[in-house]
C-alpha cells in the first residue's frame, strides 16, 4: 500500500507548489488576515478548502473532457473571473482602517468556494494536476480514496500561512499611511492576477 501512495507524490508536490504559491486567493487571505483576523476568517479558507476539493473531484470526474469539447467555455471562464478579481481588488484597495467602523465584511464560505470556478488559474492548475492524478488511479484506482483525503488537508496547509502572516502584520498596519500600502498593493495584486489568466 505504502508503494501505491508514492505514486501520488507527484501530484502531492506539484498541488503544493501550485496553491501555496501567491495568486489570488492568497493575496485575498492575506488581506483578510490582516483586516478580520484569522477567526474572521476561518469561512473564507474553508470555502477555498471546498471549492478546491470539489473543483478537482469534478475535474477527475469528467470536467477536462468538456473544455475539450467546448474550449469556449474557458474565454466565459476568464471574463467571469477577470471581472470578479477587479472588482474584489478594487474593494480592497479601498478598504477603510482596520479599527474603524465599516460594513465590509470578510468573505462568507458560499462566495468563496464559487470563486475557485471563476477563477481560470485555478482551474488550469487543477487541469494539469488531474494528468498526474489519473496517472496515479491508472496502476492503483482505490487510491482515489487517499486522493479524496489528501486534498483538503494539502489545500488547507498551502493557503493557511497567507492569513496567518495578513494576522501577524495587523499591528504594524496601526497607522493610516501603512494600511493604505498595504490595502493598495495587495489589492492591485489581486485585481493584477486577471492579467495572468489571458496569458
Amino acid at each position: 500500500m505504502s508503494h501505491s501512495i508514492e505514486l501520488l507524490m507527484p501530484f502531492v508536490m506539484v498541488a503544493y507548489s501550485m496553491w501555496a504559491t501567491p495568486g489570488p486567493n492568497n493575496m485575498m487571505l492575506t488581506y483578510s488576515g490582516a483586516r478580520f483576523g484569522i477567526r474572521a476568517t476561518v469561512p473564507h479558507l474553508a470555502g477555498i478548502v471546498a471549492g478546491t476539493f470539489i473543483l478537482n473531484l469534478l475535474a477527475i470526474l469528467g470536467l477536462k473532457p468538456l473544455i475539450d469539447q467546448w474550449p469556449q467555455l474557458m474565454l466565459v471562464l476568464k471574463v467571469v473571473g477577470s471581472i470578479w478579481l477587479v472588482m474584489i481588488g478594487w474593494k480592497m484597495a479601498h478598504a477603510s482602517a482596520i479599527h474603524s467602523e465599516s460594513e465590509e465584511k470578510p468573505m462568507r464560505f458560499f462566495p468563496a468556494l464559487m470563486f475557485q470556478f471563476a477563477n481560470p488559474k485555478a482551474i488550469s492548475a487543477t487541469l494539469a494536476l488531474v494528468s498526474l492524478v489519473l496517472i496515479a488511479l491508472e496502476q492503483d484506482p482505490a487510491l482515489m480514496v487517499w486522493v479524496m483525503l489528501i486534498i483538503p488537508v494539502l489545500s488547507l496547509l498551502s493557503i493557511l500561512p497567507w492569513a496567518i502572516a495578513g494576522r501577524s502584520i495587523r499591528r504594524f498596519l496601526s497607522t493610516p499611511r501603512r494600511w493604505k500600502i498595504f490595502t493598495r498593493t495587495t489589492g492591485g495584486l489581486t485585481a493584477a492576477c486577471a492579467l495572468f489568466l489571458w496569458m
